[in-house]
Protein backbone atom coordinates (compact mmCIF):
# COMPACT_ATOMS: atom_id res chain seq x y z
CA UNK A 1 0.00 0.00 0.00
CA UNK A 2 2.69 2.22 -1.33
CA UNK A 3 0.77 5.30 -1.65
CA UNK A 4 -2.87 5.16 -0.85
CA UNK A 5 -2.38 7.53 2.52
CA UNK A 6 0.17 9.61 0.56
CA UNK A 7 -2.48 10.37 -1.84
CA UNK A 8 -5.64 10.18 0.44
CA UNK A 9 -4.74 12.85 3.08
CA UNK A 10 -1.34 13.41 3.87
CA UNK A 11 2.13 13.99 1.60
CA UNK A 12 0.67 15.36 -1.01
CA UNK A 13 -3.06 16.71 -0.69
CA UNK A 14 -1.40 20.06 -0.20
CA UNK A 15 1.09 19.98 -3.06
CA UNK A 16 -2.09 19.26 -5.09
CA UNK A 17 -3.82 22.27 -3.61
CA UNK A 18 -1.13 24.26 -4.19
CA UNK A 19 0.94 25.07 -7.79
CA UNK A 20 3.90 22.70 -6.83
CA UNK A 21 6.19 24.75 -8.57
CA UNK A 22 5.33 28.08 -7.32
CA UNK A 23 7.81 30.17 -5.85
CA UNK A 24 7.51 32.08 -2.09
CA UNK A 25 5.58 35.02 -3.34
CA UNK A 26 4.03 38.33 -1.85
CA UNK A 27 1.26 39.87 -3.54
CA UNK A 28 -0.76 43.56 -3.58
CA UNK A 29 0.28 46.38 -1.64
CA UNK A 30 2.48 47.31 1.42
CA UNK A 31 6.19 48.39 1.71
CA UNK A 32 8.28 50.55 3.36
CA UNK A 33 7.21 53.52 1.20
CA UNK A 34 3.57 53.32 2.91
CA UNK A 35 3.94 51.75 6.52
CA UNK A 36 0.13 52.55 6.52
CA UNK A 37 -0.52 49.63 4.36
CA UNK A 38 -1.52 46.22 5.62
CA UNK A 39 0.69 43.53 4.88
CA UNK A 40 0.44 41.95 1.79
CA UNK A 41 -0.93 38.96 0.55
CA UNK A 42 1.10 36.00 0.00
CA UNK A 43 0.47 33.33 -3.17
CA UNK A 44 -0.97 30.15 -1.71
CA UNK A 45 1.46 28.45 -4.41
CA UNK A 46 4.15 29.90 -1.92
CA UNK A 47 2.71 27.06 0.59
CA UNK A 48 4.21 24.31 -0.83
CA UNK A 49 7.50 25.35 -1.04
CA UNK A 50 8.03 27.27 2.01
CA UNK A 51 10.99 26.89 4.36
CA UNK A 52 9.22 28.80 7.71
CA UNK A 53 5.53 27.66 7.36
CA UNK A 54 4.74 29.39 10.79
CA UNK A 55 6.42 32.42 9.57
CA UNK A 56 3.53 32.38 6.69
CA UNK A 57 0.69 31.57 9.44
CA UNK A 58 1.92 34.27 11.38
CA UNK A 59 2.41 36.84 8.22
CA UNK A 60 -1.57 35.54 7.50
CA UNK A 61 -2.79 36.28 10.80
CA UNK A 62 -1.14 39.58 10.67
CA UNK A 63 -3.04 40.57 7.09
CA UNK A 64 -5.86 39.29 8.43
CA UNK A 65 -6.20 42.05 11.96
CA UNK A 66 -6.04 44.67 9.55
CA UNK A 67 -7.94 42.76 6.32
CA UNK A 68 -10.46 40.71 7.87
CA UNK A 69 -12.28 40.50 5.02
CA UNK A 70 -9.87 39.46 2.86
CA UNK A 71 -11.31 36.36 1.59
CA UNK A 72 -8.11 34.70 -0.36
CA UNK A 73 -6.17 35.38 3.20
CA UNK A 74 -8.49 33.61 5.04
CA UNK A 75 -8.59 30.75 2.34
CA UNK A 76 -5.00 30.77 2.14
CA UNK A 77 -4.88 30.24 6.01
CA UNK A 78 -6.86 27.27 5.91
CA UNK A 79 -4.44 25.35 3.38
CA UNK A 80 -1.90 26.84 5.30
CA UNK A 81 -3.31 25.12 8.82
CA UNK A 82 -3.85 21.66 6.87
CA UNK A 83 0.46 22.14 5.75
CA UNK A 84 0.82 22.29 9.09
CA UNK A 85 -1.42 18.99 10.31
CA UNK A 86 0.68 17.22 7.74
CA UNK A 87 4.14 18.20 8.72
CA UNK A 88 3.97 17.88 12.19
CA UNK A 89 0.94 14.64 12.19
CA UNK A 90 -1.01 16.38 14.34
CA UNK A 91 -4.87 16.57 13.82
CA UNK A 92 -6.06 19.62 15.82
CA UNK A 93 -4.77 21.78 12.81
CA UNK A 94 -7.97 20.86 10.97
CA UNK A 95 -10.57 22.72 13.23
CA UNK A 96 -8.53 25.57 12.90
CA UNK A 97 -8.42 24.85 8.74
CA UNK A 98 -12.28 24.36 8.68
CA UNK A 99 -12.63 27.90 10.56
CA UNK A 100 -10.53 29.34 8.16
CA UNK A 101 -12.04 28.56 4.89
CA UNK A 102 -15.76 29.18 6.67
CA UNK A 103 -14.48 32.59 6.85
CA UNK A 104 -13.45 32.97 3.44
CA UNK A 105 -16.88 31.42 1.79
CA UNK A 106 -18.50 33.93 4.04
CA UNK A 107 -16.80 36.71 2.84
CA UNK A 108 -16.78 36.01 -0.48
CA UNK A 109 -19.95 33.33 -1.07
CA UNK A 110 -19.87 33.35 -4.60
CA UNK A 111 -16.26 32.41 -6.89
CA UNK A 112 -14.41 31.64 -4.17
CA UNK A 113 -12.54 28.39 -6.08
CA UNK A 114 -10.03 28.64 -3.53
CA UNK A 115 -11.57 27.96 -0.67
CA UNK A 116 -13.88 25.13 -1.93
CA UNK A 117 -10.23 23.56 -3.83
CA UNK A 118 -9.37 24.12 0.11
CA UNK A 119 -12.37 22.23 1.56
CA UNK A 120 -11.47 19.37 -0.55
CA UNK A 121 -7.54 19.38 0.65
CA UNK A 122 -9.77 19.37 4.14
CA UNK A 123 -11.95 16.83 3.57
CA UNK A 124 -9.28 14.59 1.97
CA UNK A 125 -7.20 14.78 4.67
CA UNK A 126 -9.94 13.92 7.29
CA UNK A 127 -10.97 10.74 4.81
CA UNK A 128 -14.27 12.07 4.19
CA UNK A 129 -13.25 11.50 0.34
CA UNK A 130 -17.40 12.16 -0.44
CA UNK A 131 -17.28 15.75 0.55
CA UNK A 132 -14.04 16.03 -1.18
CA UNK A 133 -15.32 14.84 -4.08
CA UNK A 134 -18.64 17.53 -3.93
CA UNK A 135 -16.06 20.14 -2.64
CA UNK A 136 -13.59 19.68 -5.51
CA UNK A 137 -16.74 19.65 -8.23
CA UNK A 138 -17.96 22.74 -6.69
CA UNK A 139 -14.74 24.22 -7.41
CA UNK A 140 -14.80 23.28 -11.33
CA UNK A 141 -17.88 24.65 -11.85
CA UNK A 142 -16.11 28.16 -11.03
CA UNK A 143 -12.80 27.36 -12.08
CA UNK A 144 -12.59 24.40 -14.49
CA UNK A 145 -8.77 24.56 -14.56
CA UNK A 146 -8.37 24.65 -10.38
CA UNK A 147 -5.59 22.45 -10.60
CA UNK A 148 -6.25 21.27 -6.95
CA UNK A 149 -9.64 20.41 -7.51
CA UNK A 150 -9.00 18.37 -10.76
CA UNK A 151 -6.23 16.85 -8.53
CA UNK A 152 -8.48 15.99 -5.40
CA UNK A 153 -11.67 14.91 -7.45
CA UNK A 154 -9.43 12.15 -8.99
CA UNK A 155 -7.96 11.19 -6.01
CA UNK A 156 -10.90 10.94 -4.10
CA UNK A 157 -12.84 8.94 -6.80
CA UNK A 158 -9.98 6.34 -6.68
CA UNK A 159 -10.31 6.19 -2.70
CA UNK A 160 -14.35 5.91 -3.20
CA UNK A 161 -13.24 2.67 -5.36
CA UNK A 162 -14.46 4.79 -7.97
CA UNK A 163 -11.61 3.05 -10.75
CA UNK A 164 -13.07 3.74 -13.98
CA UNK A 165 -14.68 7.39 -12.94
CA UNK A 166 -10.86 8.22 -11.74
CA UNK A 167 -9.41 7.51 -14.53
CA UNK A 168 -11.65 9.74 -16.87
CA UNK A 169 -10.96 12.67 -14.04
CA UNK A 170 -7.47 12.02 -14.38
CA UNK A 171 -7.79 12.25 -18.27
CA UNK A 172 -9.72 15.67 -17.69
CA UNK A 173 -7.00 16.82 -15.75
CA UNK A 174 -4.32 15.64 -18.38
CA UNK A 175 -6.29 17.83 -20.82
CA UNK A 176 -6.58 20.78 -18.83
CA UNK A 177 -3.42 21.13 -16.61
CA UNK A 178 -1.03 18.49 -17.39
CA UNK A 179 1.94 18.49 -15.43
CA UNK A 180 3.51 16.78 -12.41
CA UNK A 181 0.49 16.30 -10.41
CA UNK A 182 -1.07 14.30 -13.31
CA UNK A 183 1.75 12.30 -14.44
CA UNK A 184 2.28 11.13 -10.63
CA UNK A 185 -1.86 10.25 -10.22
CA UNK A 186 -1.35 8.32 -13.29
CA UNK A 187 1.66 6.30 -12.41
CA UNK A 188 -0.32 5.53 -9.31
CA UNK A 189 -3.17 4.20 -11.40
CA UNK A 190 -0.91 1.98 -13.37
CA UNK A 191 0.66 0.76 -9.82
CA UNK A 192 -3.06 0.11 -8.62
CA UNK A 193 -3.19 -2.14 -12.33
CA UNK A 194 0.10 -4.07 -11.25
CA UNK A 195 2.01 -2.36 -14.14
CA UNK A 196 4.43 -1.06 -12.56
CA UNK A 197 6.86 -0.65 -14.92
CA UNK A 198 4.58 1.96 -16.82
CA UNK A 199 4.10 3.03 -13.53
CA UNK A 200 7.89 3.97 -12.90
CA UNK A 201 8.17 5.09 -16.56
CA UNK A 202 5.23 7.85 -15.83
CA UNK A 203 7.21 8.49 -12.78
CA UNK A 204 10.69 9.11 -14.60
CA UNK A 205 8.45 11.58 -17.17
CA UNK A 206 7.50 13.59 -14.11
CA UNK A 207 10.90 13.37 -12.61
CA UNK A 208 12.06 15.32 -15.65
CA UNK A 209 9.90 18.19 -15.26
CA UNK A 210 10.09 18.63 -11.35
CA UNK A 211 12.57 21.36 -10.39
CA UNK A 212 11.09 21.76 -6.66
CA UNK A 213 13.54 19.97 -4.30
CA UNK A 214 10.52 18.37 -2.12
CA UNK A 215 8.76 17.51 -5.66
CA UNK A 216 11.91 15.75 -6.90
CA UNK A 217 12.41 14.25 -2.99
CA UNK A 218 8.90 12.99 -3.39
CA UNK A 219 8.87 11.15 -6.89
CA UNK A 220 12.38 9.51 -6.04
CA UNK A 221 11.19 8.45 -3.11
CA UNK A 222 8.26 6.84 -5.19
CA UNK A 223 11.05 5.11 -7.76
CA UNK A 224 12.93 3.70 -4.93
CA UNK A 225 10.12 2.19 -3.58
CA UNK A 226 9.33 0.33 -6.96
CA UNK A 227 12.74 -0.36 -7.01
CA UNK A 228 12.76 -2.00 -3.50
CA UNK A 229 9.85 -3.98 -4.31
CA UNK A 230 11.91 -5.42 -7.29
CA UNK A 231 14.47 -6.21 -5.52
CA UNK A 232 16.98 -3.34 -7.06
CA UNK A 233 18.06 -2.27 -3.72
CA UNK A 234 21.66 -0.60 -4.78
CA UNK A 235 19.15 1.28 -7.20
CA UNK A 236 16.61 2.26 -4.91
CA UNK A 237 19.17 3.46 -2.25
CA UNK A 238 21.11 5.65 -5.01
CA UNK A 239 17.11 7.56 -5.40
CA UNK A 240 16.79 8.00 -1.77
CA UNK A 241 20.32 9.71 -1.52
CA UNK A 242 19.93 11.52 -4.16
CA UNK A 243 15.73 12.19 -2.66
CA UNK A 244 17.79 13.42 0.55
CA UNK A 245 20.33 15.16 -0.89
CA UNK A 246 17.36 17.24 -2.38
CA UNK A 247 15.40 17.69 0.84
CA UNK A 248 16.89 16.23 3.62
CA UNK A 249 13.76 16.35 5.83
CA UNK A 250 11.12 14.76 2.99
CA UNK A 251 8.80 12.35 4.90
CA UNK A 252 7.83 9.80 2.35
CA UNK A 253 12.13 9.45 1.61
CA UNK A 254 12.69 8.86 5.20
CA UNK A 255 10.43 6.19 5.43
CA UNK A 256 11.29 4.60 1.89
CA UNK A 257 15.21 4.54 3.59
CA UNK A 258 13.48 2.73 6.75
CA UNK A 259 11.88 0.19 4.43
CA UNK A 260 15.11 -0.17 2.30
CA UNK A 261 16.91 -0.95 5.76
CA UNK A 262 14.20 -3.68 6.60
CA UNK A 263 14.68 -4.97 2.77
CA UNK A 264 18.96 -5.20 3.05
CA UNK A 265 18.16 -7.08 7.03
CA UNK A 266 19.87 -4.23 8.99
CA UNK A 267 17.20 -4.28 11.63
CA UNK A 268 19.00 -2.19 13.76
CA UNK A 269 19.30 0.39 11.16
CA UNK A 270 15.76 0.17 10.46
CA UNK A 271 14.60 0.73 14.12
CA UNK A 272 16.66 3.94 14.33
CA UNK A 273 14.90 5.67 11.25
CA UNK A 274 11.61 4.81 12.23
CA UNK A 275 11.88 5.84 16.15
CA UNK A 276 13.76 9.06 14.26
CA UNK A 277 10.73 9.64 11.53
CA UNK A 278 8.02 9.03 14.68
CA UNK A 279 9.87 11.91 17.07
CA UNK A 280 9.69 13.75 13.83
CA UNK A 281 6.47 13.37 13.28
CA UNK A 282 3.98 10.67 15.00
CA UNK A 283 1.91 9.48 11.79
CA UNK A 284 0.15 6.50 13.04
CA UNK A 285 1.90 4.39 9.37
CA UNK A 286 5.30 5.22 11.05
CA UNK A 287 4.31 4.21 14.85
CA UNK A 288 3.04 0.83 14.00
CA UNK A 289 5.67 0.11 11.32
CA UNK A 290 7.87 0.67 14.87
CA UNK A 291 6.01 -1.50 17.32
CA UNK A 292 5.84 -4.29 15.13
CA UNK A 293 10.07 -4.11 14.86
CA UNK A 294 9.98 -4.19 18.59
CA UNK A 295 7.65 -6.70 18.31
CA UNK A 296 9.75 -8.86 16.05
CA UNK A 297 13.03 -7.94 17.75
CA UNK A 298 11.69 -9.34 20.98
CA UNK A 299 10.60 -6.34 23.30
CA UNK A 300 7.15 -6.46 23.42
CA UNK A 301 7.11 -4.31 26.63
CA UNK A 302 7.99 -1.62 24.14
CA UNK A 303 6.22 -2.36 20.94
CA UNK A 304 3.23 -1.89 23.54
CA UNK A 305 4.30 1.44 24.21
CA UNK A 306 4.24 2.14 20.64
CA UNK A 307 0.71 0.88 20.22
CA UNK A 308 -0.48 3.15 23.00
CA UNK A 309 1.19 6.19 21.03
CA UNK A 310 -0.91 4.96 18.24
CA UNK A 311 -4.43 4.39 19.89
CA UNK A 312 -3.88 7.63 21.49
CA UNK A 313 -3.31 9.58 18.60
CA UNK A 314 -6.34 7.88 16.63
CA UNK A 315 -8.32 9.07 19.56
CA UNK A 316 -7.17 12.49 18.77
CA UNK A 317 -7.48 12.31 15.32
CA UNK A 318 -11.25 10.81 15.60
CA UNK A 319 -11.53 14.44 18.01
CA UNK A 320 -10.16 16.90 14.87
CA UNK A 321 -12.57 15.10 12.22
CA UNK A 322 -10.86 12.57 10.70
CA UNK A 323 -12.13 9.41 9.75
CA UNK A 324 -9.97 6.37 10.91
CA UNK A 325 -12.25 3.43 10.33
CA UNK A 326 -9.90 2.11 7.97
CA UNK A 327 -6.34 2.34 9.70
CA UNK A 328 -8.50 1.26 13.47
CA UNK A 329 -9.04 -1.99 11.04
CA UNK A 330 -6.24 -2.72 9.84
CA UNK A 331 -4.63 -2.62 13.15
CA UNK A 332 -7.33 -3.93 15.75
CA UNK A 333 -7.29 -6.95 13.40
CA UNK A 334 -3.66 -7.48 14.18
CA UNK A 335 -2.73 -6.29 17.59
CA UNK A 336 -5.90 -5.62 19.05
CA UNK A 337 -9.48 -6.88 19.18
CA UNK A 338 -11.43 -8.45 16.42
CA UNK A 339 -14.69 -7.36 16.58
CA UNK A 340 -13.27 -3.78 16.59
CA UNK A 341 -11.76 -4.26 13.59
CA UNK A 342 -14.87 -5.76 11.82
CA UNK A 343 -16.83 -2.42 13.09
CA UNK A 344 -14.66 -0.52 11.89
CA UNK A 345 -13.46 -2.53 8.32
CA UNK A 346 -17.77 -2.59 8.20
CA UNK A 347 -17.96 1.43 8.45
CA UNK A 348 -14.80 1.84 6.04
CA UNK A 349 -16.20 -0.46 3.33
CA UNK A 350 -19.32 1.22 3.49
CA UNK A 351 -18.08 4.91 3.20
CA UNK A 352 -15.02 3.99 0.90
CA UNK A 353 -15.19 0.77 -0.95
CA UNK A 354 -12.11 0.46 -2.18
CA UNK A 355 -9.39 -2.20 -2.97
CA UNK A 356 -7.84 -1.34 0.38
CA UNK A 357 -11.27 -1.46 2.73
CA UNK A 358 -12.33 -4.65 0.73
CA UNK A 359 -8.90 -5.79 2.17
CA UNK A 360 -9.60 -4.85 6.02
CA UNK A 361 -13.18 -5.88 5.84
CA UNK A 362 -11.87 -9.23 4.49
CA UNK A 363 -9.15 -9.63 7.47
CA UNK A 364 -11.63 -8.54 10.17
CA UNK A 365 -13.96 -11.62 8.97
CA UNK A 366 -11.03 -13.67 9.21
CA UNK A 367 -9.83 -12.97 12.39
CA UNK A 368 -13.19 -13.66 13.70
CA UNK A 369 -12.84 -16.95 11.61
CA UNK A 370 -15.78 -16.08 9.03
CA UNK A 371 -13.52 -17.00 6.34
CA UNK A 372 -15.81 -17.85 3.48
CA UNK A 373 -17.13 -14.25 3.61
CA UNK A 374 -13.34 -12.91 3.82
CA UNK A 375 -12.44 -14.73 0.86
CA UNK A 376 -14.98 -12.95 -1.43
CA UNK A 377 -13.83 -9.62 0.07
CA UNK A 378 -10.00 -10.25 -0.84
CA UNK A 379 -10.65 -11.43 -4.27
CA UNK A 380 -12.12 -8.22 -4.88
CA UNK A 381 -9.53 -6.42 -2.85
CA UNK A 382 -6.54 -8.41 -5.66
CA UNK A 383 -9.23 -7.76 -8.20
CA UNK A 384 -7.00 -4.99 -10.27
CA UNK A 385 -3.78 -7.30 -9.86
CA UNK A 386 -2.57 -4.37 -7.46
CA UNK A 387 1.20 -5.90 -6.49
CA UNK A 388 0.85 -5.37 -2.75
CA UNK A 389 2.28 -7.02 -0.14
CA UNK A 390 -0.77 -7.60 2.03
CA UNK A 391 -3.30 -8.00 -0.50
CA UNK A 392 -1.68 -10.91 -1.36
CA UNK A 393 -0.59 -12.53 2.17
CA UNK A 394 -3.89 -11.49 3.66
CA UNK A 395 -5.81 -13.67 0.81
CA UNK A 396 -3.32 -16.14 0.85
CA UNK A 397 -3.71 -16.57 4.64
CA UNK A 398 -7.17 -16.77 4.46
CA UNK A 399 -7.19 -19.46 1.61
CA UNK A 400 -5.33 -21.15 3.75
CA UNK A 401 -8.11 -21.54 6.27
CA UNK A 402 -10.55 -22.83 4.04
CA UNK A 403 -7.65 -25.42 2.50
CA UNK A 404 -7.79 -24.05 -0.58
CA UNK A 405 -4.23 -25.40 -2.29
CA UNK A 406 -3.76 -21.64 -4.26
CA UNK A 407 -2.85 -20.49 -0.53
CA UNK A 408 0.60 -21.25 -0.77
CA UNK A 409 1.22 -19.89 -4.08
CA UNK A 410 -0.51 -16.31 -3.07
CA UNK A 411 1.34 -16.30 0.43
CA UNK A 412 4.17 -16.56 -1.60
CA UNK A 413 3.33 -13.89 -4.19
CA UNK A 414 2.78 -11.16 -1.43
CA UNK A 415 6.05 -12.07 0.26
CA UNK A 416 7.94 -11.97 -3.03
CA UNK A 417 5.99 -8.22 -3.23
CA UNK A 418 8.45 -6.17 -0.98
CA UNK A 419 11.10 -7.07 0.68
CA UNK A 420 10.70 -3.86 2.80
CA UNK A 421 7.41 -5.78 4.24
CA UNK A 422 7.21 -5.21 8.02
CA UNK A 423 9.30 -7.84 9.78
CA UNK A 424 6.18 -8.52 11.69
CA UNK A 425 3.98 -8.95 9.18
CA UNK A 426 6.68 -11.02 7.07
CA UNK A 427 6.88 -13.34 10.06
CA UNK A 428 2.76 -14.00 10.41
CA UNK A 429 3.23 -15.26 6.67
CA UNK A 430 5.78 -17.33 6.75
CA UNK A 431 4.47 -18.86 9.98
CA UNK A 432 0.96 -19.84 7.52
CA UNK A 433 2.75 -20.63 4.45
CA UNK A 434 5.15 -23.26 6.65
CA UNK A 435 1.76 -24.77 7.63
CA UNK A 436 0.36 -25.06 4.37
CA UNK A 437 3.48 -26.25 2.83
CA UNK A 438 3.48 -29.50 5.89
Amino acid sequence: MRRQVVLATVACVLGTVLAVSGAFAWIGAGSDDDPAAPPARIDPAALATADDLDGIVAALQERLRDEPADAGSWATLGLAYVEQARLTGDPTYYPKAAGALTRSLREQPDDNALALAGRAALAAARHDFDAALVSAQAALRINPYELGALAIRADALTELGRYGAARQALDQADQRRPGLQVFARYSYARELQGRTGEAGALLERALSSASVPADRAYLLALLADLDRAAGRLAAAGARLDEALRADPDNLAALASRARLAVACGDLVDAERRWRDLVRRTPLPEYVLALGELLETTGRPAQARRQYDVLEATATLARGSGVNTDLETARYEADHGSGQRALRAARAAWTDTPSIWAADAYAWALHTVGRDAAALRLARDATRLGTRDALLWIHRGSIEAALDRPVAATHLRQGLAYDPGLSPWQARQARGVLAEVTG
